[in-house]
């Protein structure tokens, strides 16, 4: 099989979370209020895998990630995609009952509301840097990390914030491949060791 896109052309930081506020904003009576896995998985695309990598963790670390049971949803997804990249499977196959999981559109739309003005400062920190760092074996790596990460964050979520480390992980290494920078990259593997610190603090 074909070697996955690391992210769909396009797509950027802001145009993501665009997309998804959208289609809260649009899940009306039709969807009873609310916004299902697989409206999101259509409103990103099954093959961006970047996007799909962020959409999951970006929302884990908002406001949005106090929805109780959505930290599991969003880790869910995560090994997911992940595993589809380390398959070199050209799109992400979601299973039924998680694609029909649904959230109340209006809170994810007020929460990514607020968190807009973070992704836009974001936005403009992303540079094409150290390119590398995001593709081939590092892409690969990227992928099995945020595996791990996507197995583990149930266990952090246990303790108060405990999840906001290893989504912010995923969310930085997501970003290292959307905008193929590099140093988010080494930021994305700084917050994974402050993960594992935080694990062997609960092993204690």
């Amino acid at each position: 099989m074909n070697q996955p896109a690391p992210a769909s052309p396009h797509h950027d930081l802001e145009d993501v979370i665009d997309h998804v506020i959208d289609c809260c904003v649009h899940s009306g009576p039709a969807h009873s209020g609310r916004v299902s896995i697989a409206d999101l998985m259509n409103v990103i695309g099954e093959r961006s895998f970047g996007p799909l990598l962020l959409v999951p963790s970006l929302i884990a670390v908002s406001p949005v990630g106090a929805i109780p049971g959505l930290p599991a949803i969003t880790s869910v997804v995560i090994v997911l995609v992940a595993a589809a990249i380390l398959l070199h499977a050209d799109h992400i196959w979601i299973p039924g009952w998680l694609a029909r999981r649904s959230i109340d559109a209006g809170k994810m739309e007020r929460g990514l509301q607020k968190f807009r003005p973070v992704v836009h400062f974001i936005h403009h920190l992303l540079l094409p840097r150290m390119p590398w760092l995001t593709r081939g074996p590092f892409f690969y790596a990227i992928a099995l990390l945020c595996l791990l990460i996507g197995l583990v964050t149930p266990i952090l979520e246990l303790v108060p914030l405990g999840g906001i480390p290893p989504n912010a992980a995923v969310a930085a290494f997501s970003l290292a491949v959307i905008a193929r920078d590099g140093v988010w990259a080494l930021l994305a593997f700084a917050f994974t060791i402050a993960t594992i610190a935080w694990l062997v603090m609960l092993a204690l």
